[in-house]
């Protein structure tokens, strides 16, 4: 008797708290103090009652958004990102000192179309030429200056992307992408690739779960030029694994966070130099930027690693990247090592609010495809060494003001020097 006196007061209550009907929790708490006060419920009794009620509701709040709002628009998800940036750039050799007010904004979408299957899109600033002429592009900057009078600033398309993720026996994680697609080789540090860069063409990506061992791979094509007799085209190849030996092992914060991630990838550019290519894929990636005029290929060798853990709830990492040319003669090799301290997350909070790091980067004229690699090092391309300092600090909830400085000089030629300070506020939502 007592158990259908206790559903019947579950079903009476959860239903005095759905929308349009009755009372407030509060009063339903009332009611359940009054009944253990009279004897009629324990307090072990009551405290159950409130929690099947609060089952009861969030099992029916879950059911009518679903019959409220369509698939169609619960399966969308909205995010974007807004930079605002001052730069001082002071540089010898052509005498010009740069004060420049810049701004990146990015706005997209992702979209589950079924299980499986995800369609993507994001616009996004950027500087891309419409009058044919390719000393304008860019495709590796999504700032724009604030320098046109107030005139409007272009947008335009920055990625759109199909991901498939079936399910395959014996794979924790596969993924097949096309389109305009977000970078997918694990690196940590710009040596190689501008992080706005995207690739366009396909790619797919395979992890496996072993234990504390997380192996990945990535293999992809990608169309650089193909209005051309022969077409030019980038093909990559990339292997890595990530490691927690130590995770839950009990010996301390420092062990048990320990993360060892490394990877070697290879990178064929294929048919962008020649007769048929010289003023169109090379042209339209932003030329040489900085490498020899005779060299005709780039095959990229690129190993890389990182080392992190936690200490006193402070993450730090160190890491290294190095890059090799194997169709250059001389000239061609890359490096860069460096380190990070802090996550800047919660505003203003002594451990999580702040982030700082150090890298020193070498990368000789052929080194790398100069067109992709870091715009800001170095004003852009190869042959550079240099510093770079940077301190981020959480300022708002989703929001960071940041410092970067650059301290470069050119490998060979003129040897000039490109001293370059940042100061960014970023926002994302």
């Amino acid at each position: 008797m007592m158990r259908w006196r206790r559903w019947f007061l579950v079903g009476a209550l959860a239903l005095s708290c759905l929308p349009g009907i009755a009372s407030a929790e509060s009063e339903v708490d009332l009611l359940l103090n009054k009944l253990v006060e009279r004897g009629i419920l324990t307090k072990t009794d009551a405290g159950e009652i409130r929690k099947e009620i609060a089952d009861t509701k969030e099992a029916r709040n879950t059911q009518l958004a679903k019959e409220i709002v369509p698939d169609a628009v619960r399966n969308w998800s909205w995010k974007g990102d807004i930079r605002l940036r001052d730069e001082y750039r002071n540089q010898t050799g052509d005498g010009k000192d740069v004060n420049r007010q810049r701004i990146r904004f990015r706005y997209g979408f992702e979209a589950k179309a079924n299980d499986q299957l995800t369609v993507g899109a994001r616009l996004a600033t950027a500087n891309t030429s419409t009058s044919g002429n390719p000393n304008l592009n860019s495709p590796i900057s999504t700032n724009q200056s604030l320098d046109t009078s107030f005139n409007h600033l272009a947008f335009w398309l920055d990625r759109a992307y199909v991901n498939y993720t079936p399910e395959v026996p014996g794979v924790t994680k596969i993924m097949l992408s096309g389109g305009i697609i977000a970078n997918p080789y694990w690196h940590r540090e710009q040596l190689v690739w501008d992080d706005d860069l995207n690739f366009d063409g396909a790619n797919v990506h395979a992890e496996e779960q072993l234990g504390p061992v997380n192996l990945f791979t990535n293999l992809g094509a990608y169309s650089l030029n193909t209005n051309i007799v022969r077409s030019s085209a980038l093909w990559a190849v990339q292997g890595g694994t990530a490691i927690q030996p130590f995770q839950h092992s009990g010996s301390g914060e420092l062990v048990d966070n320990l993360k060892l991630t490394g990877a070697l990838a290879y990178y064929d550019y294929m048919n962008v130099t020649g007769k048929t290519s010289d003023t169109t894929a090379l042209a339209n990636a932003g030329g040489l930027a900085g490498s020899s005029s005779s060299l005709k290929d780039w095959n990229l060798l690129n190993p890389n690693f990182a080392i992190d853990s936690q200490f006193m709830e402070f993450p730090f990492g160190f890491y290294g990247d190095w890059v090799h040319n194997t169709a250059a003669f001389d000239n061609g090799n890359g490096y860069l090592v460096g380190f990070k301290v802090g996550n800047a997350k919660v505003p203003f909070d002594l451990k999580k609010g702040w982030e700082a790091g150090y890298y020193f980067e070498h990368l000789e004229p052929n080194g790398t495809f100069g067109a992709f690699s870091f715009s800001d090092f170095g004003n852009g391309g190869t042959n550079h060494r240099g510093s770079v300092y940077w301190i981020k600090l959480a300022v708002l909830k989703n929001s960071t003001a940041g410092l970067t400085a650059f301290n470069t000089q050119e490998l060979s030629g003129t040897k000039n020097h490109v001293d370059t300070y940042q100061m960014d506020w970023v926002t994302t939502f």
